[in-house]
């Protein structure tokens, strides 16, 4: 799978050095007096005994704590760069551990959400992604979100495929993990809260049978990476999603990538509202609001989707409502924040003096910073012999921060 597996500072793991870490250890745990114990004994040297106690019990002070089977075999999976040693660190253990934490914590949240519901399992979605009864009831309405978790799954299908034809297993692991934590317990969870809470009993029908057969498909996908995680969650959630029982997940289908469920539009969709709530976050930054604070959003253009966004943003961002207008009032002090057509504004009862003597402090901090990135990149001895992506790192935080000062500059002449 791998290279040879050196310990964090890049040695080669051996007896002699003491070095040594045994997988056990790292899936049960284990004291710092045991491992001590464990790695001075049967030395070929045992003068170097006290040598390496004095290192284990700096390097690990408080022993090895218990990451799992499922946590160490993730890391190593993810380590497994084709033609390269690798450097063992035990924070990628605690990284993928608290993955293992989320995937649980994301099932408990679906089985909450679904069981006892009707998820109208009997009824096929239509291209256009509402379902009827016999009676003509809409029994499902999936929302933009539905499909766009959806077609994001038909991709990540695909890429998984793909990295296990290519022997790849560390963009294999990279795909799920960014799958599983960044889009669907980051944001569809989320989103789909609001339609629970906010939308129509088939909207809501509709998120719930989405959570659940994403999770069914989700713990088939990871199960060779995290078998026994994925075992235990799996026999519970099968059932509710309507698969067909199994004995275990592992006789169960791997799933394959369905290009008909890809759906752009959704996909651009999100883009939008992704963007649109990282801006209305960052002007909750600005101003330093606390995030108990809630306020309404003041938001001018970005035409019909905007309305289906505003439920959304409401809850995600910490609003008490999203108010949808023409303009935005011209002669207000807050802060504006522009994302393509759209433009937002937090409205919110700004102390004018206080904010005046909050961006002249940011200011004068953002020139200082502006001054030593130019001081630096003025210096030549600095350009030649810095290494190049230093230097690129050093232009790009100038750029960051020219632009932040032009921003800054903006608002505080609003405040005359």
């Amino acid at each position: 799978m791998h290279g040879l597996i050196r310990d964090a500072e890049g040695q080669k793991m051996s007896k002699s050095k003491g070095n040594v870490l045994d997988p056990i250890d790292l899936i049960d745990g284990i004291g710092i007096e045991a491992l001590v114990q464990k790695r001075t004994t049967g030395l070929m040297n045992p003068k170097q005994a006290e040598s390496i106690a004095k290192k284990t019990r700096k390097e690990f002070p408080e022993g090895i704590p218990a990451f799992g089977t499922d946590a160490l075999r993730f890391t190593f999976a993810s380590l497994a760069s084709p033609g390269r040693d690798i450097k063992f660190d035990l924070n990628r253990c605690d990284g993928y551990r608290n993955f293992c934490n989320k995937l649980w914590n994301a099932t408990r949240f679906v089985l909450m959400n679904v069981e006892g519901h009707d998820l109208a399992l009997d009824h096929v979605q239509t291209e256009s992604g509402a379902c009827s009864a016999p009676n003509g009831e809409a029994r499902l309405a999936f929302s933009f979100a539905d499909r766009w978790i959806v077609s994001l799954l038909q991709r990540v299908e695909a890429e998984v495929e793909q990295h296990f034809t290519d022997y790849r297993f560390d963009l294999l692991a990279q795909a799920i993990y960014k799958f599983v934590w960044d889009e669907f317990c980051d944001w569809y969870l989320e989103i789909a809260k609001v339609q629970i809470n906010t939308g129509s009993e088939a909207e809501a029908r509709a998120a719930r049978r989405t959570l659940v057969r994403v999770l069914e498909t989700v713990l088939r996908l990871a199960h060779p990476l995290l078998p026994f995680i994925t075992e235990e969650l799996w026999q519970t959630v099968a059932p509710i999603a309507g698969r067909k029982s199994h004995e275990s997940v592992m006789l169960a289908l791997y799933p394959r990538a369905d290009l008909g469920k890809l759906d752009e539009i959704s996909e651009g969709k999100i883009e939008r509202l992704k963007a649109l709530t990282y801006a209305c976050r960052n002007l909750r930054g600005e101003m330093n609001l606390s995030p108990a604070q809630r306020m309404p959003l003041l938001v001018a253009g970005g035409g019909d989707d905007i309305a289906s966004f505003a439920p959304i943003l409401q809850a995600l961002c910490k609003l008490s409502e999203v108010q949808l207008v023409a303009e935005i009032p011209s002669d207000d002090v807050a802060p504006v924040a522009i994302v393509g057509e759209v433009r937002l504004m937090l409205k919110v009862e700004i102390d004018v003096a206080a904010e005046r003597e909050r961006l002249d402090k940011e200011i004068e901090k953002i020139e200082k910073q502006v001054g030593i990135a130019q001081s630096k990149l003025g210096n030549e001895s600095f350009v030649a012999r810095a290494p190049a992506a230093v230097v690129a790192q050093e232009k790009q935080r100038l750029e960051e921060f020219a632009a932040l000062l032009e921003k800054l500059r903006a608002q505080r002449i609003k405040l005359g």
